[in-house]
């Protein structure tokens, strides 16, 4: 839930969050993520399939309904 808010958050401010940067995929491919992630013993190997859930379903539902908002005021517009 505090993802959630913090995401809104960040929406509404002047300095929207960077999923790219904040995230760390881009030390997935630096620091041999892929290769920890598969081999090893990491506690956290059960939640992974969750992750790009966790991440992309505010930013996914955030889109659609602007979309919806949107479409809305811009099929008012038409009449």
């Amino acid at each position: 839930m505090d993802a959630v808010e913090s995401i809104l958050g960040s929406f509404l401010s002047r300095h929207p969050a960077d999923p790219v940067a904040e995230t760390g995929v881009l030390s997935e491919f630096t620091h041999h993520g892929l290769a920890s992630r598969l081999r090893g013993r990491r506690v956290d190997r059960v939640h992974h399939p969750l992750d790009p859930v966790v991440v992309a379903a505010p930013w996914l539902l955030a889109g659609g309904v602007a979309y919806l908002a949107a479409r809305r005021v811009l099929g008012r517009g038409r009449r």
